[in-house]
Formats: C-alpha cells, sequence, structure tokens
C-alpha cells in the first residue's frame, strides 16, 4: 500500500512539475522563438497574402478582402483592401522612404517619411514585412533578439524605446506560444490571434487585430503564396491628388541593448 502511495505521490510529482514555468524553460522558448524567426525572414523573398479585413477610422467603416504583396530582399510593400462592392478602400505602397497610404473613396493620400508611425516612432518598410512574418517589429539578429529579452510574470518580453522621448512599445510572447500574443505602446496595439496551419518553423501569423493611432484594423489570412511571381509595375501605386507628407520621426530601437558578439 505504501509503495502503491508513494508511487502516485511521484508521478503526481513529475507531472505538475512538467507543466511547471521557469525562467529556464522561458528563456529556451526565446532562444526557439529566435532560431525559427532568423529561418523564416532567411528564407523569405517575394510573397502574396489575401485575406479578409475590417478597417474602421474616424471617416471610415469597411470590410472585405485584401491582397498584399511584400519582397523581403528589396523592402518593398504593396497591398490593396476592398470594400463590399469591389472597390479600393485602402492602398498602401511601402519602400524605404516610406509609407504612402491612399483612400481613393475619400481623396485623401497621406505619406508618412520612414515607414509607418505607430505612436512616438516609425516601424521601417522592412521591419514591417519582418513583423508580418515572424511577428518580431524590428529585423535583429537571432542572438540580439534572445540577448534583449526578458522574463516577468510567466511571460516573455521585448521593450523598445524611440531617442528622446519617455513613449515605450512592450511585445508580449505568452508561454507556449509560437508568437508574440501583443505589442503595446501609448498610442496603439496589435494582437496576434492565430498562426497559420503549418510546421512552427514555417508557420506565419495568421490573425491579425490591430490599433494604430486612430485606425483600428483586423485581419485574417486566407492564402500564403511564396512562390508568386510579381508582375511589372506592381510595386508602383498613382496617386492622382496632392499628398499629404507628415513630419519625420525618430524609429522604434531595442531599449535593451545585448552584449556585443
Amino acid at each position: 500500500m505504501r509503495v502503491k502511495t508513494a508511487l502516485a505521490a511521484l508521478l503526481m510529482f513529475f507531472f505538475i512539475s512538467c507543466g511547471t514555468i521557469t525562467v529556464e524553460s522561458l528563456n529556451r522558448q526565446s532562444e526557439l522563438y529566435a532560431s525559427r524567426i532568423a529561418f523564416g525572414w532567411e528564407n523569405l523573398e517575394s510573397f502574396q497574402l489575401r485575406g479578409n479585413a475590417r478597417l474602421q477610422g474616424s471617416n471610415l467603416v469597411a470590410r472585405g478582402p485584401f491582397v498584399l504583396w511584400g519582397d523581403a530582399d528589396e523592402g518593398l510593400l504593396r497591398g490593396d483592401f476592398y470594400g463590399p462592392d469591389g472597390r479600393p478602400v485602402v492602398s498602401i505602397k511601402g519602400d524605404s522612404t516610406g509609407m504612402l497610404i491612399y483612400m481613393p473613396q475619400d481623396e485623401c493620400a497621406i505619406f508618412m517619411p520612414g515607414g509607418l508611425r505607430a505612436g512616438g516612432g516609425i516601424i521601417q518598410t522592412i521591419d514591417l514585412i519582418h513583423l508580418l512574418r515572424t511577428g518580431y517589429p524590428l529585423v535583429m539578429e537571432a542572438w540580439e533578439i534572445t540577448g534583449s529579452a526578458s522574463v516577468t510574470n510567466e511571460q516573455i518580453q521585448w521593450l523598445f524605446c524611440v531617442s528622446d522621448t519617455t513613449d515605450r512599445m512592450v511585445l508580449t510572447m505568452e508561454n507556449g506560444n509560437i508568437f508574440p500574443s501583443e505589442c503595446k505602446w501609448k498610442s496603439g496595439e496589435f494582437m496576434i490571434q492565430g498562426s497559420s496551419p503549418h510546421d512552427e518553423y514555417n508557420a506565419w501569423p495568421w490573425s491579425w487585430s490591430t490599433r494604430i493611432n486612430d485606425s483600428a484594423v483586423d485581419l485574417e489570412l486566407t492564402e500564403i503564396n511564396t512562390t508568386a511571381v510579381p508582375w511589372e509595375g506592381i510595386w508602383m501605386m498613382t496617386v492622382p491628388i496632392p499628398v499629404d507628407t507628415v513630419d519625420c520621426i525618430p524609429l522604434w530601437q531595442p531599449a535593451i541593448q545585448p552584449d556585443q558578439r
């Protein structure tokens, strides 16, 4: 009887210990995530994403399909979001100079120097492509991503800052997830609510909910095509109205600098 009791206690301890979240287990998870980031980014060239989107802004509420093209080698992004009538509601074009957003039905166009403005900082176009593929908002080496991670409250977090301001961006990854769950800053956030049905090294973030400044966007992918060949002129976008250019602001950067290797 005592042997059975001791065996049951040992088995219970084993199962409980296997499910315990420790600093070591979270550090291993961040290392594995960094290796998946490196694999996914190194094997990414041009791609096409299709899905459904819901857009909501101060003068806009629309739901419909979207098509988004990206080129990781050249740092190019081009997308169209359509309304229920099949006409473009928002078109975007991103490159090394910045991000152009055109809303044809509102006859409004905005250019953001450097990339997409998020709170007090800018996410460069190449970093935005990296975010779409990996869930991580900056192009960094695997050892830098691991070295700048911190473990707190049974979560993995990465902290980003903007020079000369107190604004902070916090990326959070939950125990056991293959992508971060959320990223928050003072005036916005994005959340990754699902991943594509692939093995963890080939999976993409599949479902997004974002709020940037005064606009909210919900995205759910239906197709990922990494063999699609962009046709000539796909990266161009004609805007037949005057374009407003917003002020240039600093880039987001890691708040914790990892040791140099």
